[in-house]
């Protein structure tokens, strides 16, 4: 009798939870930021996402990691990219900006480069506010910049991505400065999304 009563029990149990093989659905992709504490800039007061400082560096470790969780099925990996800029009242306005990263995947492999790139004016301001974990006060008027989503197909198994910084570019009139110093903080990244590929997705968007 109780092997009956546990048979219909378990006949109504939801079977949208999973897919065959025991993939989770769309939208249930584990996945877990390795990224040493130190690179959390903040969190969106509006969002509440945490946004994460990248850094000049071919290292991966030294990156915003991130731990993918296995699956059978082709993914998409998906995040947002900021520039990285310090507008204290000695900013001068206008200023083009181009800010490169790569991602980069089991070790040192590249998956792509992406640039994000766009001019600041007087007055201009990130979409929200960022409550900084430093309160130093060279750090006082750094905040993230613009927005790219960038996102990647990748094929199933399980692996680890790592976001680094190749260099920014900053134009003011007739004079350029370039930093690609190893260690630099020159772009910030947040909104981290896995989940199942589906046809049609593309690459990259702005």
């Amino acid at each position: 009798m109780l092997v009956m009563v546990l048979s219909f029990l378990m006949a109504l149990t939801p079977l949208g939870q999973q897919n065959t093989g025991g993939i989770p659905l769309k939208g249930e992709l584990k996945w877990e930021n390795r990224a040493a504490a130190k690179l959390l800039m903040g969190k969106g007061q509006t969002s509440g996402l945490p946004f994460y400082d990248v850094v000049i560096t071919r290292q991966p470790g030294e990156g915003i990691l991130i731990k993918l969780d296995y699956t059978r099925l082709p993914t998409k990996f998906s995040f947002d990219l900021h520039h990285r800029v310090s507008l204290d009242p000695g900013f001068v306005y206008p200023a083009d900006i181009i800010t490169n990263i790569e991602v980069l995947s089991g070790g040192t492999t590249s998956i792509g480069t992406y640039t994000i790139s766009g001019t600041i004016k007087a007055g201009d301001v990130f979409e929200e506010t960022v409550d900084k974990v430093s309160k130093a006060d060279v750090d006082r008027y750094v905040t993230p910049f613009g927005k790219r989503t960038i996102s990647m197909n990748l094929i199933p198994g399980s692996q680890s991505i790592s976001i680094v910084g190749q260099s920014v570019i900053i134009t003011r009139g007739t004079r350029t400065t370039r930093i690609e110093t190893p260690g630099q903080r020159i772009a910030v990244v947040s909104n981290f999304k896995y989940e199942e590929n589906r046809p049609g997705t593309s690459l990259d968007k702005d």
